[in-house]
């Protein structure tokens, strides 16, 4: 009895130290294998979290990209965005920080306003015919998150 006992204690102690070891070899090639996401699939949120209104969001990201008010530390780069339902039930990313007076902006319940009371939609259009719009980010929906590439913002023309 006491001989089964210790056989059996001694298989198990074996089999920790085999999945043990195999999880050491195993997980450095998964991540060998499969690359790390970059700043092109980047989840600032999920479409839940948008049902109290709009919400800022502070990005990390892993490497600069020269948007409006990034601010670099060491090899990666950090900017604030806004993330909103439109009007027509799209969903908007837009950066929060201002295109014509360089400061951040404020987010109000039906707009975003600049330090010196520029004001543009929740959507990034401006009301003034005069300012441009925010920086906007391609989005799209996958599972009920809300992916952004911060690669490529969208351009204001289109």
């Amino acid at each position: 009895m006491r001989a089964a006992v210790l056989r059996t204690v001694g298989l198990a102690i074996a089999g920790f130290v085999v999945l043990f070891g195999l999880l050491l070899l195993v997980r450095p090639l998964i991540f060998s294998l499969a690359p790390p996401r970059d700043d092109s699939v980047y989840v600032v949120a999920t479409v839940g979290d948008l049902t109290g209104g709009p919400v800022e969001r502070p990005i990390l990201l892993n490497a600069p990209h020269g948007l409006l008010g990034e601010q670099t530390s060491g090899g990666h780069a950090e900017i604030t965005v806004l993330v909103s339902r439109t009007v027509t039930g799209s969903y908007a990313v837009v950066n929060a920080w201002s295109p014509t007076h360089d400061c951040a902006l404020t987010v109000g319940t039906d707009r975003v306003t600049d330090c010196r009371g520029s004001d543009w939609t929740l959507a990034g259009d401006p009301f003034a015919v005069a300012d441009p719009p925010l920086q906007r980010f391609p989005v799209r929906v996958e599972n009920g998150a809300l992916v952004v590439d911060f690669t490529h913002p969208v351009d204001s023309g289109s």
